[in-house]
């Protein structure tokens, strides 16, 4: 299958609430992303449905929500009411907000769901061009550490394997969401299927890659859009980042 960056939100929009009805944003995620939006807006990169922006919306942050995605970004704005977001449909690797933010934010490797190195430069330098001379650039992804423990992504997360693997994220009352996942570390691509079984129902598959970086590199390509880590730590609570153990990082990167 033909890989592009709307290709998992569109196969998977009209469920994904559904599939992560329990994947709520931690109070401390979006306090600290309202910090650092201070008063100005916002911007977020791989909004799909809202998970994030409309907690953050509620919480009085004025939002645009960037999804590569028409069907991720159509079913959120039919949830969004008169909260102060935008839904706005395009390519990060060539969106750029029309007046400058205070921040712009990727979390739930999203900066890695951009799947290809160019892509994942190009948002960069867009971000970096998007920002307030003080604004704030925050990357949310799992440190790539493969082995068999799961990722720390939500209450059903999926596995970063050496090789392959298949395994169970959740069991519903009439079915089951599986992972199957391989890693291919030749070119540090990820590929992953999330395979939905439903009594009754046909088989949905969800396609996902991603290109993963190891948090001092992702420093070393945010340096060279023009960005420098102001902080780094391992949730979204402040606890210090280990880069042996932490199983993911919250980086914050301002302009240079």
């Amino acid at each position: 299958m033909a890989y592009t960056g709307n290709t998992y939100g569109d196969a998977s929009a009209d469920i994904y609430d559904e599939l992560y009805d329990e994947f709520a944003p931690s109070a401390g995620q979006i306090d600290r992303l309202k910090e650092l939006a201070g008063t100005g807006p916002a911007v977020e990169i791989g909004s799909g449905t809202g998970r994030i922006t409309i907690s953050l919306a509620q919480a009085g942050v004025t939002i645009t929500a960037v999804d590569a995605s028409k069907e991720m970004t159509s079913h959120l704005a039919k949830k969004i009411g008169d909260l102060p977001v935008t839904p706005v449909t395009a390519d990060a690797a060539k969106y750029v907000s029309p007046a400058p933010v205070g921040l712009v934010f990727a979390v739930f490797n999203t900066f890695f769901l951009l799947a290809a190195e160019p892509t994942q430069r190009a948002f960069l330098h867009n971000a970096a061009r998007s920002l307030t001379p003080d604004g704030t650039l925050v990357l949310e992804t799992f440190a790539p550490r493969p082995g068999p423990q799961r990722l720390p992504d939500g209450p059903h997360p999926g596995v970063f394997p050496e090789d392959g693997t298949l395994v169970l994220k959740r069991q519903f009352a009439d079915g089951v969401h599986l992972f199957a996942a391989e890693r291919h570390a030749d070119t540090q691509e990820f590929h992953y299927r999330e395979v939905i079984l439903v009594d009754g129902s046909p088989v949905r598959v969800l396609p996902g890659k991603m290109r993963y970086w190891m948090p001092e590199d992702i420093d070393n390509l945010v340096q060279d859009a023009g960005l420098v880590l102001k902080d780094r730590y391992a949730d979204w609570t402040g606890t210090p980042y280990d880069c042996a153990h932490s199983p993911k990082h919250v980086s914050a990167y301002g302009l240079a």
